[in-house]
This record gives C-alpha cells, structure tokens and sequence, in this order.
C-alpha cells in the first residue's frame, strides 16, 4: 500500500490542484507562455505534495493516530486549494480551457480522499482509502497530462 502512495504523491506532485468552480478565460497568446505558466503554477504544488507525502510516511512509521494526520492533511489541501485558484484567475488558450476544467474537478477528488485520511476510523479503512486515492491520483495525473499535451509539455509518469 506505501507504495501505491508514494508513487500517487510523486505523480500529483505535477498533476494535484482543488476546487470545483471553473472560471477561466482565454489569454496566453502562445502555448509556449502558458506552457510556461502551467509550469511555473505546479513548482509550489509540487513541494507541497512531497511534504505531505514525507509526513504521511513518518505519521505511517509512528502509528500515529488518524486524528494526528490532520496537521499535514490540513497543509496539503489547502495548498491544493490555493493552487487550483491559481490556475482559474489565469487566462488559458481557448483550446486549453476545457483541460484546465477538467484538471481543477479532478483533482478536487484527490482533495476530497486526502481530505477524510485524518476522520478515518480504523486500519480496516486503510485499504479503501488507498485504493480512492490510487484511483483518484491515477486520474489528476492523466487530466494534467492532457494540458500537457495541449501546451506542448512533456508528460508526467504516474509509476
């Protein structure tokens, strides 16, 4: 299951936003500039989803109590939160808008899952909510791959 994690978290370290509102507009005039920009908007996001992904795995070693995950789980959404902002105040190619809609709803799911770690009951939901979290990332990455592709961007590997 660590594994699942860590290779989910390496992933959204390029791919992870939240929020379900989309209101972007058309803007860049190039793909290279908004590829640019689309770039320079994950390098936050990308600390912060290695962050979590190290406390995670020194709360996983401590048998810390799900309760004492809300600290980072905390950091982190709100980290997804401000990123996902980002990416709606922006303007985007018109031929991008849709992308970055379907970046900004997908990874709300992925802040949704990260979300409920620290309200978990018991061990017995660990296996559940890795498999949401696997699921949910395995789709963040694959939505941020398409705005990559649209800006000319190479793609993010999810393994």
């Amino acid at each position: 299951m660590k594994k699942v994690f860590v290779a989910a978290a390496a992933a959204l370290s390029v791919a992870a936003a939240a929020t379900s509102a989309v209101v972007v507009s058309a803007g860049p005039a190039s793909a290279s500039a908004a590829g640019a920009q689309f770039t320079a908007d994950r390098v936050a996001l990308s600390v912060a989803s290695s962050t979590f992904s190290q406390a995670f795995e020194a709360w996983e070693r401590s048998g810390g109590s799900y309760a004492g995950a809300s600290s980072f789980v905390n950091a982190y959404v709100s980290a997804m939160e401000a990123q996902d902002h980002k990416l709606l105040s922006q303007s985007w190619p018109a031929g991008t808008i849709a992308d970055i809609d379907a970046v900004v709803r997908g990874d709300a799911a992925v802040e949704g899952v990260v979300g409920i770690l620290s309200g978990l009951a018991s061990s017995s939901s660990d296996t559940d909510w890795f498999i949401a979290y696997s699921q949910d990332a395995s789709t963040a990455v694959a939505d941020a791959n398409i705005v990559r592709h649209d800006l000319g961007l190479p793609l993010a590997s999810y393994s």
